[in-house]
């Protein structure tokens, strides 16, 4: 659906499907940011290389995820 004119018919449910897309986005983010965090402050993860680098693939994934739920949300608006 394309979100159009300010007066068309479908904007505002337009309009609250790309919020709700932006919202649910902010989940693997979040998810994405702990992962970063825990990678470097985590003693465990200090002195186990191959766990921190785990984590952080795993919060570049997330970040990925994040990214595409926000972009799908928003390309009913072009």
């Amino acid at each position: 659906m394309f979100c159009g004119e300010l007066s068309g018919d479908n904007y505002t449910e337009c309009v609250a499907q790309m919020q709700l897309f932006a919202v649910a986005s902010l989940i693997p983010a979040m998810l994405a940011m702990i992962l970063m965090v825990a990678a470097f402050v985590t003693p465990a993860m200090r002195r186990n290389s191959e766990l921190r680098a785990r984590t952080l693939v795993y919060a570049l994934i997330a970040w990925g995820v994040a990214g595409f739920t926000y972009v799908l949300g928003g390309l009913p608006s072009f």
